[in-house]
C-alpha cells in the first residue's frame, strides 16, 4: 500500500505542485509513525534495526542498549548540526517506553524468532520462506526506494539539495544497498547480501 500510494507523487505532479505540498507537512514527516515502528520491531530480531555500523558489536546487547543506535534515530537529523529534529525528540519521548517494553515482549516471538522455533520441525516452509523474502524486499528495498525516487525527482538541487521535510539526509539514509536493513539474512546467498538493492536504486537513478 505504500509503495503504491507513492506513484501519485513520483509521477502524478509537478515539481512545483510536489513543493507547496510539501510546506504543509513541515516540521513533521512519515518518521513519525508508531505504528509503522511496531510492525518493524515484531517482524524481526531487533538487533537487525541498529543502525549498520553498530549492528554486529550489538548483535548480543540489551534491548535498551541497542535502541540508543536504532536506525530512525540517524535519519531525522539537522543536516546543520547533526543534532536530532524535535520531532524527533518528541516522537521518542511520547513513545520510547513503548517502543521498548513492545520489542523485550517479543524477543522469542517476532515473525523470525518464530521461524526458527518452525525450522526445528517437520514442515516444509518453502512458501513461508518466500513470503517472508516477499515481505523482507517490500518493507526494506521497494518502500525505501520509491520514497527515494521521488527525492531524486523532487529534492536534488545539484551543488547543493533541498531537506528532506524529517530533516534527513536522504541520499544516504534512503538507498537500500547503504542502510542494508535486512530482516530475514538467512533467507539468502552471500551474493544476495553484497548486492542488497543494489539494481533497484541504480535503475532510481535512470
Amino acid at each position: 500500500a505504500l509503495t503504491t500510494s507513492f506513484e501519485v507523487m513520483v509521477d502524478g505532479m509537478e515539481k512545483a505542485q510536489f513543493l507547496k505540498f510539501r510546506m504543509a507537512l513541515l516540521p513533521a514527516s512519515g518518521f513519525q509513525s508508531a505504528q509503522y515502528r511496531f510492525i518493524e520491531i515484531a517482524a524481526t530480531n531487533f538487533s537487525r534495526l541498529v543502525e549498520k555500523n553498530k549492528r554486529e558489536s550489538l548483535q548480543t546487547a540489551s534491548i535498551e542498549e541497542q535502541f540508543k543506535y536504532i536506525y530512525w534515530k540517524f535519519g531525522a537529523t539537522e543536516l546543520a548540526s547533526g543534532k536530532q529534529t524535535l520531532t524527533l525528540q518528541q516522537f521518542i519521548k511520547k513513545y520510547g517506553t513503548a517502543f521498548l517494553e513492545f520489542a523485550n515482549n517479543h524477543v522469542q516471538n517476532n515473525f523470525s524468532a518464530l521461524y526458527h522455533k518452525l525450522k526445528g520441525k517437520n514442515i516444509d516452509l518453502t512458501e513461508l520462506e518466500h513470503q517472508m523474502r516477499r515481505f523482507d524486499a517490500l518493507v526494506n528495498v521497494n518502500w525505501p526506494l520509491v520514497h527515494y525516487k521521488s527525492a531524486v525527482r523532487y529534492l536534488d538541487r545539484k551543488p547543493s539539495e533541498l531537506a528532506a521535510t524529517g530533516g534527513t539526509n536522504w541520499q544516504m539514509y534512503l538507498p537500500p544497498r547503504f542502510q542494508k536493513r535486512i530482516f530475514y539474512p538467512f533467507l539468502y546467498t552471500d551474493v544476495q547480501l553484497a548486492d542488497w538493492g543494489k539494481a533497484w536504486v541504480m535503475d532510481a537513478m535512470v
